[in-house]
């Protein structure tokens, strides 16, 4: 079932796209709703969902919380369990060696989220 493309969720896409930051939903809420007067932290939820389950966009479970990404382009995330920032990564290698690997074992990987300290957070400032 095709939806049309309202205009609260033509802003919630347009916001999702256009930042690498990977928002929650309270995120990107917080930045539109002056944009979008009378749109719902509800709304942008379900709109969120809607243009993950459609492609437009990738939905991530990073510590419990989804996040959204709008780079839609096989890549991998970092996350910094000290700012809570996520990064993406392209490395092909990386996917590719692990689905390899996971091929042998009957399994199919989507997504590699990573974990641990950014440069601003490991003692090496090589962010």
């Amino acid at each position: 079932m095709e939806r049309r493309l309202t205009k609260q969720r033509s802003e919630v896409l347009e916001y999702v796209k256009k930042v690498r930051t990977h928002p929650t939903a309270e995120m990107v809420f917080q930045e539109i709703k002056n944009k979008v007067p009378g749109i719902t932290l509800a709304t942008v939820y379900r709109n969120l969902h809607l243009l993950a389950e459609s492609g437009d966009i990738r939905k991530l479970m990073i510590n419990g919380e989804y996040h959204f990404d709008g780079f839609v382009k096989e890549h991998q995330h970092f996350w910094c369990i000290k700012c809570n920032e996520v990064h993406d990564i392209e490395d092909n290698k990386l996917m590719n060696y692990t689905n390899n690997r996971m091929n042998e074992r009957g399994f199919i990987v989507s997504e590699i989220t990573l974990s641990g300290y950014c440069g601003l957070h490991n003692g090496k400032n090589n962010y």
